[in-house]
């Protein structure tokens, strides 16, 4: 594995200056080189200089790659690679992003099946995370989320009822609960607070998401917020640990 300053750039050829051929080059030394989650590549200006093309002959090609999810560019930070391998999905856990936008994004189809809409009241966790009294009637929505048809995470999240009632129906919701909460509630969602958690699937989990019994996971703990900090929607998502995971940029 290197560094930035360690990465092998060869100048490109007159005849090679085309996006497509940009783009083959910076793919085959992404795969080769095995760089980690969270390298950040040369800049633009470097990387152009380097190779010997224009800066919009370069864009393009990180365009291409960055949809499909082997770099992210993160304006005023740079670009890093996020996943050698695009059939594997990383994100960074710094952007709160729809996660059915996010699988596409990455060259996949998002999907859902399994699921289920029901009341019960709030326990004091739920509560807690809600800012509800314990016993305030909330609407759990249930459903496993696909990538490509398989199983990528179960999705357990919990609304106030007067935000989102029960008898709301999976048609109605839709495929993403970021497009209902702002289409359907009016509610913008301005942040979250996140907790990962590491998981194992107990025998529920393990028939949701079609994997043995201790099966690694990554639980997501987060509650969403508006602009003014009031939660909307508590949910717990249980990753598998194989097919997707979260990384985060640190800076000084």
């Amino acid at each position: 594995m290197k560094n930035d300053n360690e990465m092998e750039i060869t100048p490109l050829k007159n005849n090679e200056l085309v996006t497509s051929r940009v783009y083959r080059y910076l793919k085959e030394r992404l795969v080769e080189e095995h760089f980690a989650t969270g390298h950040m590549l040369p800049s633009e200006n470097k990387l152009a200089k380097k190779l010997n093309v224009s800066r919009v002959s370069l864009r393009q090609a990180l365009q291409r790659l960055e949809l499909e999810g082997y770099i992210e560019r993160k304006r005023g930070l740079g670009t890093f690679v996020i996943d050698r391998y695009p059939n594997h999905v990383e994100a960074g856990i710094e952007k709160l992003i729809s996660m059915s936008k996010l699988i596409r994004s990455r060259g996949h189809e998002p999907g859902t099946k399994e699921i289920e809409i029901f009341a019960k009241l709030a326990d004091d966790r739920i509560a807690k995370r809600l800012g509800l009294s314990k016993g305030s009637p909330v609407t759990l929505v249930n459903r496993v989320r696909t990538i490509d048809g398989k199983p990528l995470f179960w999705d357990n999240s919990i609304f106030p009822s007067n935000f989102l009632p029960p008898t709301v129906t999976a048609s109605d919701i839709g495929e993403s609960l970021f497009a209902y909460v702002l289409k359907q509630l009016g509610m913008e969602i301005s942040h979250a607070v996140a907790r990962l958690l590491p998981a194992k699937a107990d025998e529920f989990l393990a028939d949701k998401l079609e994997v043995p019994i201790g099966t690694l996971l990554i639980k997501l703990d987060q509650v969403h917020y508006l602009e003014d900090n009031s939660p909307v929607w508590y949910c717990n998502l249980f990753y598998l640990e194989s097919d997707f995971s979260w990384y985060i940029v640190r800076t000084r």
